[in-house]
């Protein structure tokens, strides 16, 4: 290969030939492979397929130049014409000969089924596939000269027990990568908070750590990156389950898997009978977990192990054996010893330096192949039952990307090869290749391939050809498609009446992300088929001729030496070495034991890829001999396809990507916020108008709610009132200024009847430190009753208190989440709120210190222990949304009683307080008032005292049941507003009824007179 400008010699290792060259090379070319190299031998295995890139085997004349992914698998092709079957690597289990009354089958086991290739052996002879004698059509034939006939059938041998079998070992596993996910999803939320934290954001420091923030910035492209791996690595663990663990397929296996899946559990729950304890499921289900969670660990450890392996195999058998004068390169060649007996007796240090000089190598294979320049050119190939030729002329299509075109113009850091190199893509690398023909054809296949599409053999002219019909339908299907989906979405964005300005940003972003690749498919589809037949024209028409459309990939720049070099600094020192470093610094330490396990894995798997090298050499089969078992190369498909390059990684890339950019945004607007966010200091709230003069009674046609009137500790002191309507009432307050808080308890409550004890909290906030932590809460005294208060805290008003809504809840949230998707997902019940306390212990002690309910149980707790002179003895909390989740959690951590409105619950998160909450507490000393279709009030479980409430929000309204006034309203209606005033805003935008007139006012004039009223005061802006 030829370089412009030259090439540096000490990359000659890592460059291949160029497109014309003979074949790949592989040490066996200069004698036979040696014994115990890094892929495992086996079974013998003959290779299906020979790469040529324009030239046949052995030296033989090519019948194509080009493409030559398409001739790949001739020899084999061939082969098998004269009766030779082998087993080629993408099955899961070699395939069986067996010789059976008189036939010969050869058996073949997929997922499913059995695939049988049945033969009549003449005379009840038993002769292998390989016998007979062959015509010049190539066809065997039988003694009497006839073409002999093989049958291919399909069986089910599995059983329905079998199957659930395998569906119940499947469905654990995907329940264990729902919750993987969970831990994922949290470790990058902790990594987010941590950045206010560290920054001295919640701390009340005037300086912000710059280093800090900027070091915990670049630890989330690992971050990102390795967990994107983890899930597809998790994915890749369910596929492997439900195949029976073929990667590692042995008998040994096949034992733990049923040991793990299915005794462990029976056994521990038996046990637990037997003992008598108080959950014997709970311990059945943890050592279940856990037995899971250990073999998806050493799965991992092993197929991350034979990755690396194959990697270095194939470096040292494909680029460290070239003709190369470097001195590694010699080195490389003078080594004897096989890599495999480096742990073993007679170590010699010139066998750490080879395994030194492969790993470097791989890295800078790696390297190259992922930064270097590509393109990709589309050919239409023809061939026939006798020959086979590429078409001429030039390639049909070429796409360049934006990255490839810049690396052409930067000559100081890449070379432009010319020509260009060919190299391969995943699919080749597993040479599976999908044929498209009319008879399997589907619409739906076609339209939801996408991009796949460029990696299958479509046959658009001959026996097998697509017809005209099914293009257009396919078209037509996608295009439907398409206009139907987003016409979908819209309906649903303005059924939930989202607005015009979403509405038409919504729009926007379909037409760029959907419609516009839809159309573009289909656009290609018609292109597929159509482009090959006008290329054809005038060809000659052969009814045995087949014509396939194909997509080769080849690399025009290629990375110097020293970029490469040169981003495994960067990539290791500013992306792996810093963050580590900032995270031990700022003592986040379970983060930072995470990240560095995480970005080791993650740094393996991208600087030894076997794909990389791979995709220079051809498939699987043309780098693997006669010492490769056929467990190993399937095991290095499934590495490839599922994990290296699998689409779901990359699924889980843009998800964690898309989160990472929506918690940033949060981050930045919280920081826009003030440290200690006073109601004052936000613009005005719609106006609280209540009427006196009117009053709802308990309602005749419905059952007023029997805890309109609380016992047992949450009653409130006015006997002759609702307390559940007061409660709810004084949780909305602590949305509100001092002076609207004033003017609204003077009107609910009358004169001096509840006081607003600003400058009680303000002095507590102040002696305890803790004004930086931005929660806001009131205290509200009762003079008529003597050491009564009741503690009100506010719910999410800024960015931040998402932020701490997400840090204490999203957790639980989320594994509720996975249980209601995932079927038999209850399974897990007794013991989700053990994965929800392992999942929070990611979070650092700095983190844990500035949560919410930490300073409204301190204050609980010091106004109880006698601060301020001890005029407060009995203190009630509540609190809505937020508020009521901070609500439940202060009640049970102190001696007060909690009534939430629309509060998260605590149950499943208990253990992960600090300190943890007893069941108990929150099961006596918590109420919780939850409307229906208010699903955010459900996350995080329900203790026993609770309220469902009726909600008259329209269906559309996605959130609108979660609303504290929208309580207030229900609780006044239905309970009877018993001498409360009613506010307007139920009937006005609430849509209640009008109240029962008590005066010689309309609703309307009286609230438009209170209107008037609210802004003369200044209350309105």
């Amino acid at each position: 290969m030829e370089n412009a400008g030259g090439q540096d010699p000490s990359l000659a290792a890592v460059s291949r030939d160029s497109a014309d060259a003979e074949g790949p090379r592989v040490a066996a070319a200069n004698g036979s492979p040696r014994d115990g190299d890094l892929l495992e031998s086996g079974v013998p295995v003959v290779a299906t397929a020979s790469r040529t890139n324009g030239h046949a085997p052995n030296g033989e004349a090519a019948e194509a130049t080009r493409p030559s992914s398409v001739w790949a698998g001739r020899a084999s092709a061939a082969a098998a014409s004269e009766g030779v079957y082998e087993s080629h690597f993408t099955l899961r289990i070699p395939t069986s000969t067996v010789h059976f009354r008189g036939h010969v089958l050869r058996v073949i086991d997929t997922d499913q089924d059995q695939i049988v290739l049945q033969q009549r052996v003449p005379g009840g002879v038993s002769k292998d596939f390989n016998g007979g004698d062959s015509g010049k059509d190539g066809r065997r034939k039988d003694g009497d000269g006839r073409p002999e006939k093989v049958l291919v059938k399909r069986l089910s041998p599995g059983t329905y027990a079998n199957r659930a079998l395998k569906i119940g070992y499947t469905l654990i596993t995907i329940l264990f990568l729902g919750f993987l996910f969970v831990f994922c999803f949290q470790v990058l939320l902790f990594l987010f908070i941590a950045l206010p934290v560290d920054s001295g954001y919640t701390s009340g420091n005037a300086e912000v750590d710059s280093l800090a923030i900027i070091g915990t910035l670049l630890a989330f492209p690992v971050m990102l990156y390795g967990m994107a791996s983890l899930m597809a690595m998790g994915s890749a663990f369910v596929v492997d389950t439900y195949n029976g663990a073929a990667l590692f397929r042995s008998t040994v296996v096949e034992i733990l898997y049923m040991f793990v899946f299915l005794v462990v559990p029976i056994l521990m729950f038996a046990i637990g009978l037997m003992l008598k304890i108080e959950e014997p499921w709970r311990l059945a289900a943890g050592v279940w977990a856990l037995t899971v969670l250990i073999t998806f660990c050493a799965w991992g450890l092993a197929v991350t192990i034979k990755q690396i392996k194959a990697c270095l195999w194939l470096v040292e058998r494909n680029f460290c054996n070239e003709d190369d004068s470097s001195e590694e390169a010699e080195r490389v060649m003078r080594a004897d010893s096989d890599l495999l007996h480096l742990g073993q007796g007679g170590q010699r240090r010139d066998q750490w330096g080879k395994l030194g000089t492969i790993a470097k190598k791989a890295v800078l294979v790696s390297q190259t192949a992922r930064y270097a320049g590509k393109k990709k050119v589309r050919y239409n190939v023809v061939t026939g039952s006798e020959s086979a030729s590429s078409l001429e002329g030039e390639a049909q299509e070429t796409s360049i990307g934006l990255y490839s075109r810049l690396t052409a113009i930067a000559g100081f850091a890449f070379y432009t090869l010319d020509p260009p190199e060919r190299i391969y893509s995943s699919e080749e690398v597993r040479d599976i290749q999908p044929f498209m023909t009319t008879n399997n054809f589907s619409m739906q296949q076609m339209w939801c391939s996408g991009g796949s599409r460029r990696h299958n053999v479509v046959v658009a002219r001959g026996p097998s050809a697509l017809t005209p019909d099914q293009i257009k339908y396919s078209v037509l299907c996608t295009m439907t498609s398409g206009a139907l989906f987003s016409l979908l979405f819209v309906g649903a964005l303005v059924w939930l009446e989202m607005g015009l300005g979403i509405l038409i940003a919504t729009i926007v972003i379909l037409i760029v992300c959907c419609i516009y690749p839809m159309f573009r498919n289909a656009s290609e589809t018609y292109k597929l088929y159509g482009g090959v037949n006008d290329s054809v024209a005038g060809a000659d028409d052969d009814a045995e001729a087949n014509i396939f459309q194909v997509w080769e990939a080849f690399r025009i720049t290629e990375p110097k030496l020293w970029y490469c070099y040169a981003r495994i600094l960067i990539e290791v020192v500013f992306l792996f070495l810093w963050p580590f470093i900032n995270l031990l610094v700022t003592h986040n330490y379970p983060v930072a034991a995470i990240f560095f396990v995480l970005g080791g894995f993650t740094f393996l798997w991208r600087y030894f890829d076997a794909n990389a090298a791979l995709s220079e050499l051809g498939s699987i089969s043309d780098v693997a001999d006669e010492t490769v078992s056929h467990q190993a190369m399937y095991r290095m498909s499934e590495a490839i396809g599922r994990i290296i390059t699998s689409s779901g990684r990359r699924w889980w890339s843009w998800i964690f990507s898309i989160f990472f950019v929506a918690i940033l945004v949060l981050f930045l607007a919280s920081q826009h916020s003030t440290d200690y966010v006073q109601p004052q200091e936000r613009g005005p709230r719609p106006p609280i108008l209540l009427v006196e003069d009117f009053y709802y009674p308990p309602q005749p046609d419905t059952l007023a709610y029997p805890t309109c009137k609380l016992a047992k500790g949450f009653e409130f002191p006015d006997e002759t009132t609702s307390d559940l309507a007061d409660y709810s009432f004084l949780s909305a307050m602590a949305y509100e200024t001092s002076e609207v808080t004033s003017y609204t308890l003077t009107k609910w409550f009358g004169p001096d009847a509840v006081v607003d004890e600003e400058e009680f909290v303000a002095q507590f906030r102040e002696d305890s430190g803790t004004t930086a932590i931005p929660v806001f809460f009131k205290l509200f005294s009762i003079p008529a009753f003597p050491g009564y208060a009741v503690m009100s805290i506010r719910g999410s008003e800024t960015m931040f208190d998402w932020l701490v809504n997400m840090q204490l809840w999203s957790a639980a949230g989320l594994a509720q989440a996975v249980k209601w998707l995932t079927p038999f997902g209850w399974v897990w019940n007794p013991i989700l709120p053990d994965l929800v306390t392992i999942v929070n212990k990611v979070q650092s002690d700095a983190i844990a210190s500035v949560a919410y309910y930490k300073v409204t149980s301190m204050f609980v707790d010091w106004v109880l222990g006698g601060y301020g002179g001890g005029q407060f003895s009995d203190i009630h909390v509540t609190g809505a949304s937020l508020g009521g989740g901070l609500a439940i959690i202060t009640g049970a951590q102190t001696d007060a009683y909690a009534v939430a409105i629309s509060g998260l619950g605590a149950v499943l998160s208990r253990d992960t307080l600090d300190p943890p909450v007893e069941l108990d507490r929150l099961n006596s000393q918590t109420f919780n008032f939850i409307p229906e279709r208010d699903y955010i009030a459900r996350i995080g479980g329900r203790s026993q005292l609770f309220q469902n409430g009726q909600c008259i929000a329209p269906t559309n309204s996605l959130f609108g049941c979660h609303s504290m006034w929208r309580s207030v309203c229900e609780i006044n209606y239905r309970c009877g507003s018993m001498g409360r005033p009613v506010p307007c805003r139920c009937v006005w935008s609430m849509g209640y009824p009008e109240p029962v007139q008590n005066g010689t006012r309309s609703f309307e004039e009286a609230c438009n007179q209170e209107n008037a009223t609210w802004y003369e005061l200044g209350f309105g802006g």
